[in-house]
């Protein structure tokens, strides 16, 4: 395996590694949130970075690499909740713009399979972005509103 395809491994293993890790996070955070369609809306994200993760492993596999080392089951969150869903979401904004550079560098590579791989990815990478966006923007607001509904509430 010469120089060129060594560097697509590797950037194919370093999109693994960060998919694995958002799955475990998405599902953290799904854990702490109280509303059960978020809750849902983000085990059904962790389910897509499960995915990546598997696709990326299996071009790995078809480049003679792998398996590759877990990252540490634990993965500390911070407290603020909506602070971390976005933090997540612009790390998976900045994963689909890596999904895409690794996509070209495949392309150059005339490794039309791990390009594929790459792009579907970061389709799904920038959906994911705007999900969990969305998302911390909804509970950012309805803590706004309890919030406010608590200032308002009458002293007894």
């Amino acid at each position: 395996m010469g120089a060129r395809h060594t560097r697509l491994a590797a950037a194919l293993a370093a999109a693994w590694e960060s998919e694995v890790v958002s799955a475990r996070r998405m599902t953290m955070l799904a854990e702490r949130l109280g509303d059960s369609r978020g809750r849902a809306r983000l085990m059904v994200l962790a389910a897509f970075c499960r995915a990546h993760a598997s696709r990326l492993l299996a071009r790995l596999a078809a480049l003679g690499r792998g398996p590759l080392p877990v990252p540490p089951e634990d993965i500390t969150l911070d407290e603020d909740t909506v602070r971390e869903l976005r933090r997540e979401g612009a790390f998976a904004r900045a994963s689909a713009a890596r999904y895409e550079a690794t996509a070209e560098l495949a392309r150059q590579h005339a490794d039309l399979s791990s390009a594929w791989v790459c792009e579907l990815n970061r389709t799904e990478e920038q959906d994911r972005s705007r999900e969990l966006l969305a998302l911390a923007e909804g509970a950012a607001l309805a803590a706004m509103n309890d919030s406010q509904m608590a200032a308002a509430a009458p002293a007894e």
